[in-house]
């Protein structure tokens, strides 16, 4: 019985020894797991990344708005060059205002760079440009004049004018505004103005005299030389063709700023001797 007991014992204890290092290890291994469960893992720590990326790219995007905004701040000066082209329209009915009986609608073609310095919604608009008001023979006379007085008139005027238009603008919303003020610019004439006395042929046309009384009859006298390819002189020489012409016009007309370096325009107006219309697109300095 005696040694029964001390079988028994033996056997207990050994199971005691080996239980203690597997519950050892178990308690290591959950332990584990619940830190691998509480500690945070590679893949959360690569969610986290994106969230820091989201934010600057927002915050890049919002500085890239700023930067492009056509909002125009009060008190800042902004610049802007670029490129204008106008229709200059000289309507028959101006020119018999002016004093001439016959004539024709002149359609004139003026374009060249602008230079605009903005602020607080008014603008100074100054531009340098050429016309062509070139036109092909054409019959004319003074109202004063009889009717013997008619001549053919060609044009190869043309004009460089110095100019500036004194604009303000309402905005009907960050992008667009209505513009109107006034324009005014001095214009140096050069080209050739060629005149010859005119006689009407049968059908009611008007044709080149050849000289004094060649064909004979009512009209080509003798009372001026303006035959062959006579020439007009200028103001300087003694001649009816000008030297300088003034512009000075009234206009209205609409703006549009998509982005802060960029603006459009469109323009219509009244000017001395002229209706036009025109528009203009300019870079932001």
């Amino acid at each position: 019985m005696r040694s029964y007991l001390v079988s028994l014992t033996a056997f207990l204890l050994s199971g005691l020894a080996y239980a203690q290092p597997a519950k050892a290890q178990d308690d290591t291994e959950n332990a584990v797991e619940e830190a691998a469960t509480e500690a945070p893992g590679e893949g959360e720590a690569t969610e986290a990344k994106p969230e820091e990326g989201d934010a600057k790219g927002a915050e890049s995007d919002a500085a890239a708005n700023a930067a492009s905004s056509p909002v125009e701040e009060k008190g800042v000066t902004y610049r802007f060059v670029g490129l204008r082209y106008r229709g200059l329209i000289v309507p028959q009915f101006m020119e018999s205002a002016f004093g001439a009986d016959g004539g024709a609608t002149v359609y004139a073609n003026n374009f060249g760079p602008e230079f605009i310095i903005r602020k607080d919604n008014f603008e100074y608009n100054i531009s340098l440009t050429y016309t062509s008001y070139a036109f092909d023979a054409t019959p004319f006379k003074a109202k004063s004049d009889g009717e013997d007085a008619w001549e053919l008139v060609t044009s190869e005027i043309k004009v460089i004018y110095l100019g500036v238009d004194f604009l303000w603008s309402h905005p009907f919303n960050e992008k667009f505004a209505l513009n109107y003020g006034m324009g005014a610019a001095l214009g140096i004439v050069f080209g050739d103005l060629h005149r010859v006395q005119a006689y009407k042929d049968a059908n009611g046309d008007y044709q080149p005299c050849v000289a004094p009384g060649n064909p004979p009859g009512f009209y080509c006298g003798n009372d001026n030389d303006h035959y062959g390819d006579y020439t007009e002189p200028s103001w300087a020489d003694g001649g009816s063709k000008p030297i300088v012409f003034p512009w000075l016009a009234g206009q209205i007309g609409l703006r549009f700023k998509p982005h802060k370096n960029f603006q459009a325009h469109l323009d219509a107006g009244i000017a001395v001797g002229h209706v036009f219309f025109g528009l203009g697109a300019d870079y932001g300095l």
